[in-house]
């Protein structure tokens, strides 16, 4: 599939929030419950958190789309700077750092190679940061983003709580080299 990946603007908060809708769910286990995935989709990737994201300038949200104007197939989030979970400022090695926050593909879109091309622009624009190195948290038992990431050169150097709803969840810490 061809695509264009290109930075985020405010005008995309729509459209990433019903992206995020959907893909969210897919990353997350099957102890999550319906009503917390419910409630984290309303409070934490609606249209105006998306909008307050993209204004912050430490936040790099890149989307994949098919063509000019049309919703997003993918997108990708980076936070630039230390982290704040005391777990994940043991784990990872590389300072400066980023964090890979998001990386979904719309799931009629797995497989199509837009994954691929949206994390190759992703980690470019890591390395624009000036960051080091990279790292994202993911479940454990998530197992084809375990996979994919570690394709891609993320090495698994920790773990931490994720926490969602009343619930914690254990994530992977991966890292990898800019």
């Amino acid at each position: 599939m061809t695509v264009t990946i290109r930075r985020a603007g405010e005008d995309d908060a729509g459209a990433l929030s019903r992206l995020a809708a959907l893909t969210f769910p897919l990353a997350c286990t099957p102890q999550t419950s319906e009503e917390v995935l419910t409630a984290h989709i309303a409070t934490r990737l609606d249209p105006a958190t998306f909008r307050t994201q993209l204004a912050h300038p430490s936040y790099a949200v890149l989307v994949a789309e098919p063509a000019p104007g049309e919703d997003p197939v993918g997108y990708t989030m980076l936070i630039a700077g230390e982290p704040d979970d005391p777990d994940v400022q043991d784990a990872i090695r590389l300072r400066p750092t980023v964090a890979l926050e998001r990386c979904y593909v719309h799931p009629d879109h797995h497989g199509s190679g837009v994954a691929i091309l949206l994390m190759e622009a992703t980690l470019e624009a890591a390395r624009a940061t000036g960051a080091r190195g990279v790292w994202l948290g993911v479940s454990e038992e998530n197992s084809r983003a375990n996979a994919f990431y570690g394709r891609h050169g993320f090495e698994v150097v920790g773990t931490k709580r994720f926490h969602i709803g009343d619930a914690w969840e254990q994530d992977n810490v991966r890292e990898r080299a800019l």
